[in-house]
């Protein structure tokens, strides 16, 4: 059901330099950041580079998360505490094989850029909901290649990295859906941020290569735009599960 192969990531993450996120999802988090449980105990599903983790723990959560790249044993957990970031359970290990069968439970659970890479996107969002606590709040984001023009873009300019990505599974009102019916209520179900546009190394011949360079300069015409599943870049979740 993985659509990326794991040596995607240890190749991708390799070197790499940590980082506290400052982008349209910590903007996003930071406009919700009410439904944050003060103090809580967080967990991320493929935590790693923990860029929106740190984010997070700077307010208050102790962070909890699992990730496979061997990155999440060379330092990461120190770098978070020095940034004076409360660490709990941080390992690298299967993060799917320990939500289904834990019985740890906790006051925020999220993803970001997690469930897109899954065909059985709905058996990761219950995954999601399995290690939450009653009344805990949920945020989930994925990319949003399904909007009209992201499409276009990758599909022309981006191939190689859109096949790495399930587009059925970038739309938040499904998500929505799956959770009201799963005891939820849900704060805001949307695609989100101004547009932007991203991409992988591949190989491009010369037109696609000049679609890459015109797409990057649409980019600050194109912020002026509202909000829209058209272009934006992003579809995020907020939700609390409801106490039974």
């Amino acid at each position: 059901m993985d659509l990326v192969d794991q040596q995607y990531w240890d190749a991708s993450y390799s070197n790499f330099q940590y980082f506290v996120a400052e982008d349209a999802i910590t903007r996003w988090l930071d406009q919700y950041a009410a439904w944050l449980p003060a103090g809580g105990q967080m967990f991320e599903f493929g935590c790693f580079p923990g860029r929106y983790m740190a984010h997070i723990g700077k307010k208050g959560l102790t962070v909890n998360g699992m990730d496979l790249v061997p990155n999440m044993n060379e330092g990461f957990s120190g770098w978070l505490q020095s940034l004076g970031i409360r660490t709990g359970r941080l390992e690298r290990a299967d993060v799917l094989a320990y939500a289904a069968d834990t019985p740890d439970r906790y006051d925020l659970v999220c993803s970001f850029g997690f469930i897109e890479h899954f065909r059985n996107f709905e058996e990761i969002i219950a995954l999601h909901d399995r290690i939450l606590k009653p009344g805990g709040a949920l945020f989930i984001t994925t990319p949003n290649f399904r909007g009209g023009l992201q499409h276009f873009l990758r599909s022309n300019l981006d191939k190689e990295n859109l096949a790495r990505h399930y587009i059925p599974s970038m739309q938040p009102q499904q998500w929505k859906t799956q959770l009201e019916q799963s005891g939820y209520d849900v704060k805001y179900a949307g695609c989100f941020g101004k547009f932007d546009f991203w991409f992988d190394p591949q190989s491009r011949n010369g037109l696609q290569k000049l679609g890459v360079r015109m797409a990057l300069k649409l980019i600050p015409l194109m912020k002026a735009l509202p909000d829209a599943s058209f272009h934006s870049p992003y579809c995020g979740i907020i939700a609390q599960k409801k106490h039974t």
